[in-house]
This record gives structure tokens, sequence and C-alpha cells, in this order.
């Protein structure tokens, strides 16, 4: 209990400092302000595919946060804007199953993924959104007002989990 307890104070720490922005960038920057802003410390993203929003990944960097080694991914709309922060975790835990292999429930409990859940529920409190769950995977969201944030949490079952940050939109728009 005292290991869950360190990990959600690291991670309500790291949460609330992702302001209407995300850390060290602005909404809206361009890929060479992020780059910048980063201390030329990102790297061109290999994987240029439009997400569902159609925003593109054009620059990733690792960012370990306590015990939590993410890749934050910087994504861009069709103006050229961050438009989206995605803190992947790199848990090889949630690697070590599928979701049709014995012992994914026990591997679940104890991974890095279900760590960082607990700890975004914690910050954000019930979800406001989605609640997705099915076999492969599950997602839920956040309005977080104080913050101007959304916050979307996603677990892709024998894969890993991620936190998105995106600009606030007003309740309605897309």
């Amino acid at each position: 209990m005292k290991h869950l307890g360190i990990v959600l104070v690291l991670f309500c720490c790291a949460a609330g400092t992702a302001k209407a922005d995300w850390k060290f960038t602005k909404w809206g920057m361009t890929p060479a302000q992020v780059a910048a802003a980063s201390n030329n410390q990102t790297k061109k993203s290999t994987d240029l595919h439009p997400d569902s929003d159609g925003n593109v990944t054009k620059l990733v960097t690792p960012y370990p946060m306590g015990k939590f080694p993410f890749e934050a991914q910087f994504a861009f709309d069709k103006a050229d804007k961050l438009s989206s922060v995605t803190l992947v975790l790199n848990d090889a835990s949630a690697q070590a199953v599928g979701p049709d292999m014995p012992g994914m429930q026990m591997n679940r409990s104890r991974g890095l993924c279900h760590d960082l859940g607990v700890g975004v529920k914690k910050s954000y409190g019930k979800r406001q959104g989605g609640g997705a769950a099915h076999m492969l995977y599950s997602i839920e969201t956040w309005r977080d007002l104080k913050n101007k944030n959304n916050v979307k949490y996603t677990v892709l079952e024998g894969s890993g989990c991620y936190v998105q940050y995106s600009v606030l939109k007003p309740a309605g728009a897309h």
C-alpha cells in the first residue's frame, strides 16, 4: 500500500503541472517551436500517420516521470500547430500477455499501466466521458476545467497504455 501511495503522489504532482498547455509547450506551437522549447531534445517521429482527429505526431522524446518511463509524442493539426501531447507508457508487463492468454488479470493488477490508471483516476476523479471497455481496449476521459485540458486515459490490452492531453474545447465542440 505504501508503494501505491508513492506512485500516486508522483503522478498527482506530475499531472498537476500539465496546465492549459503541457509542460514546456503551449497549444498552437509549431514543430520548430516545440523542438526549441525542449532544448532540442525531441526527435522526428517515424510514424507520420494521422490519428482519428487528423493530427500527426511529428516529434517524440523520452519523458521519464518518477517510475513511469514515458515517451512524449507531440501531435500537430493540419495547420501545423501543437494540438495534443500523448504520454505513452513503456510497460513491459503490459506486453507480456495478451487478452486471450492466462494470467492477464494477474498481470494487469501489478503493471505500471494499472498504477498509472489509478493515479489518473485519483488526479481527475470520476470520469466524465468514455468508459468504453472492450475486450481489447478501454478509454476514459475527463475535462480538466482547472487546468484547461482534455485528458484521455487509454489501455490497449497486450500493448500498453497512454495519457493524452489536448486543449480544452468548449462543451459540444469537436
